[in-house]
């Protein structure tokens, strides 16, 4: 586990909006994700009404309310949160790699950053110290959501003083060719 996270950025995301898409699965990590999330957004200046929070049953079931929140085109950033603690099968690495490619996608696809704050760890212990040990995971997460918060709503305003639809074209041409 690195503990080498950036340096935290002084970002005013009061006038920011942020939608969290998180697991009911391990609850109780979950949970204290989305309290650090929450509290370092508030230290950001993000009013409470800028960030609406939705619960979906696990992490399997997250990219489709984040593509869904996505496609709303009102939040500057989605925040992913769930936790996947390995089993005595493959079931865990399978949620976690088709949960991390599609959230990939639909970041590129909709133009709206998404946070994958989707935690993968061997055993409880490993989730505790990410959650609400030294790794402060939920706190990193919300870090890196300011800080794409703040490159969408710079490029979409550097977008809209040039030709936005040749742009879109552009960006469009480029995942078409792949």
């Amino acid at each position: 586990m690195s503990f080498h996270a950036p340096e935290p950025l002084k970002i005013d995301g009061s006038e920011l909006y942020f939608g969290i898409v998180a697991a009911r699965y391990n609850g109780a990590y979950v949970d204290a994700l989305i309290e650090r999330v929450s509290a370092v957004l508030k230290e950001a200046g993000v009013p409470r009404a800028n960030v609406r929070l939705e619960r979906v049953p696990g992490s399997n079931e997250i990219p489709y309310l984040a593509t869904m929140m996505a496609a709303t085109r009102q939040y500057d950033c989605i925040i992913a949160l769930g936790v996947i603690i390995r089993g005595g099968t493959a079931h865990d690495e399978v949620i976690a790699h088709s949960t991390a490619s599609i959230l990939h996608r639909v970041a590129m696809q909709t133009e709206c950053p998404v946070i994958n704050g989707i935690l993968t760890v061997n055993n409880t212990e490993q989730a505790e110290e990410r959650v609400n040990g030294h790794a402060d995971r939920g706190g990193e997460f919300a870090r890196a959501a300011l800080e794409m918060a703040r490159h969408k709503v710079n490029y979409v305003q550097l977008l809209d003083e040039i030709d936005a639809e040749a742009a879109a074209d552009d960006i469009n041409d480029l995942f078409n060719k792949n």
